[in-house]
């Protein structure tokens, strides 16, 4: 690697993962939960994440009143993710390496990933 790619920043990339429809998706969600926020955070730390939230279904969404929502929770249909890294595929790698992937928490199927549009300003 030159001196040159070392000063560049990594590309930006998305990742939009909602989650596999089906009766025990969030119980399953949840006990992945802490495994899945450690990755998260080492790669925080590591500048390849730059954002990472799950988000949350339509207010008449089933997932409000699944049995498996501890009081207080807010239920959760999928995940959105930001990354800093330097090609799509290596984003699809770290993606099937989470264990919301392994486990089959995301749907595989209608996930998508893709690359931000470079701004003026932007390292090339």
């Amino acid at each position: 690697m030159n001196a040159t790619r070392l000063l560049l920043k990594p590309r930006l990339f998305y990742a939009y993962l909602p989650d596999t429809v089906g009766p025990n998706v969030l119980a399953t969600r949840l006990k992945a939960r802490p495994a899945h926020l450690k990755r998260a955070e080492e790669d925080k730390k590591s500048g390849r994440l730059e954002f990472g939230r799950g988000f949350l279904p339509p207010p008449s969404h089933p997932l409000y009143n699944d049995p498996a929502l501890p009081v207080g929770a807010q239920p959760m249909a999928g995940s959105i993710m930001f990354f800093r890294m330097e090609s799509l595929e290596e984003v699809w790698d770290r993606l099937k390496g989470d264990v919301y992937w392994t486990e089959g928490i995301w749907d595989q199927e209608r996930t998508q990933v893709g690359e931000f549009v470079k701004l003026p300003g932007d390292e090339a």
